[in-house]
């Protein structure tokens, strides 16, 4: 994620969102079309049965319960049964969409296990999640992403799941989560440089890898645009490696490493800029990810050369860029970096204008990834058949004119639309190395204002 993080910035809400600069959906109209009569109320008689008390105790609720039950019903039948005003968990989310899931994409089991994570991130933490597929993997895992945006209370909501102990002993105990408590104090602080240099952030858990016991998250700050043009603005970023990275790694950063950054940051191509930070807590891997929007694909290769990077010799990443530009005409560059730049880069791909769950060119991209044999073909139908919406009030077919992120909302209540959308495809290239593919999935939270 940047995968999910890196999605187009909107500075009006500020958190990384898809806006119609950068991605599209895949749309069918048949999912849109509104349930009635006994299936309506099949799926709320599910949830009925608890009381309020239980419906907070998201054990109570179980994801093969979900998934069994959608087999026999209308799988869009809309499990909002809370009051309007009530502050949706992230697990509400989860257990909207998960009959929406293709099992050969995230199982059971692993779904299962994301929930049992999500139920400890409570009281309106996020509106926006997301999920990353590896796409030659038959294991059907994937990593969860939740997003943390500056507004509407989620940055206080974060602070306040660590700081009142809604996190279980051993998250406590785990040196990773007390600096991302640490961190988030310093966002949250009017007074700290934080507070206006970080616009959000993506906590994204390694929930694919059966191996971890307890869950630490890789931290994405999303910043204000950077970018170093004059000696001034050296300046303006020194927050980021004398204030955020010490904090969230619990370590200085070194002269070296802060030089490296710099330099990334002078040799930009103009109009681009880096718009996330990332340390990658739980791999214990050294130095920073930086993620950067807005480069072009023909000054892709030349930036990386001018920061130290090599290609093999061949050219390869210049022929993988002019085939995935066919694709995706919006791609942003990953580069991790040390006491030398990696010579693993990420590329993420995305299809523009982007309407969500709408729109085309999906199909044609993982048509690609499968002759390429970077994505399996099972991969790509699920993929392709995740997107859709999920309407509270299903009087009236959803449209972008009537409904917005919630984000943008004051208050909770308002009509609710949960909305499934590919992100985009990030493909990761490393010289003399097999070449990757990640899809990523997102689900957002919509609301419209009743009349």
């Amino acid at each position: 994620m940047s995968e999910m993080k890196g999605i187009e910035i909107d500075d009006n809400f500020c958190i990384s969102t898809c806006t119609p600069t950068c991605e599209k959906g895949i749309y069918d109209n048949k999912k849109l079309n509104p349930s009635t009569g006994g299936k309506k109320k099949d799926m709320r008689d599910l949830l009925s049965v608890r009381s309020t008390e239980q419906m907070d105790n998201f054990r109570e609720i179980k994801i093969e319960d979900i998934r069994s039950f959608s087999e026999k019903q209308d799988p869009q039948t809309i499990m909002f049964s809370k009051p309007a005003t009530h502050v949706f968990h992230s697990t509400d989310f989860l257990l909207t969409v998960a009959p929406n899931i293709s099992e050969d994409l995230i199982s059971t089991q692993n779904l299962t296990e994301i929930q049992n994570l999500a139920q400890h991130l409570k009281g309106g933490i996020t509106s926006f999640f997301g999920f990353e597929s590896r796409l030659t993997s038959t294991k059907a895992r994937s990593d969860y992403l939740i997003a943390v945006s500056s507004q509407k209370g989620e940055r206080e909501a974060l602070l306040n799941t660590i700081r009142n102990g809604n996190l279980p002993k051993e998250f406590a105990q785990q040196k990773e989560w007390r600096q991302v408590r640490e961190l988030t104090e310093q966002w949250a602080d009017p007074n700290s440089i934080l507070h206006k240099n970080i616009l959000g952030l993506w906590l994204e858990f390694d929930t694919a890898n059966e191996e971890i016991k307890t869950p630490v998250p890789n931290i994405f700050l999303q910043t204000v645009p950077l970018r170093i043009d004059t000696p001034e603005d050296i300046e303006k970023c020194t927050w980021v490696t004398r204030d955020a990275i010490p904090i969230l790694t619990g370590s200085k950063v070194s002269e070296k490493l802060e030089k490296k950054f710099f330099n990334a940051l002078e040799k930009l191509p103009k109009g681009a800029s880096v718009f996330h930070v990332a340390s990658m807590l739980a791999r214990g891997t050294e130095g920073m990810r930086l993620v950067i929007k807005r480069i072009k694909p023909e000054d892709i290769v030349p930036y990386l050369e001018s920061i130290g990077w090599k290609d093999n010799g061949e050219n390869e990443l210049t022929a993988l860029l002019n085939d995935i530009k066919r694709f995706s005409n919006c791609i942003r560059l990953h580069i991790n970096i040390s006491d030398h730049v990696d010579p693993k880069i990420g590329l993420e791909c995305f299809i523009s204008p982007d309407k969500y769950h709408e729109g085309e060119g999906w199909n044609e991209f993982f048509d690609y990834l499968v002759s390429k044999n970077i994505c399996l073909p099972h991969l790509s139908s699920a993929l392709l058949a995740f997107p859709g919406v999920i309407q509270e009030n299903q009087t009236e077919e959803f449209s972008f004119d009537s409904y917005m992120p919630s984000v943008k909302i004051e208050g909770n209540n308002f009509s609710k639309a949960l909305v499934r959308y590919i992100s985009h495809v990030k493909i990761n290239y490393e010289p003399g190395k097999a070449t990757e593919a990640k899809a990523y999935t997102g689900v957002r939270l919509f609301g419209m204002l009743e009349a």
